[in-house]
């Protein structure tokens, strides 16, 4: 079954956290960037693990990334502008 999912936008200025760690059993799932400049997405901070290399440009997903239970998405460099959806993980069905 397809269930509609709400996008939402985050844009950031510089290195830092895109979108903040969005709680307990739930991740971001990002769908589409658009950089300004080569970055890394990391798991919650600069030290965090990487989760993707995104080139200078527009990135559109034919699938997500899932960033990861529970952690916030991080870009090391440029501006960045990311298409996301929190997707609740107690609510995957095994």
């Amino acid at each position: 079954m397809l269930r509609s999912r709400k996008l939402n936008v985050a844009v950031l200025s510089g290195a830092g956290v895109v979108v903040a760690d969005p709680g307990d059993g739930k991740q971001i799932v990002v769908v589409d960037i658009l950089a300004s400049a080569a970055t890394l997405f990391r798991q919650t901070g600069g030290s965090g693990t990487i989760m993707a290399y995104i080139p200078a440009g527009s990135s559109n997903l034919s699938s997500g990334i899932p960033i990861g239970d529970s952690v916030a998405l991080y870009s090391s460099a440029g501006d960045v502008t990311v298409t996301y959806y929190i997707e609740d993980q107690n609510a995957i069905s095994p």
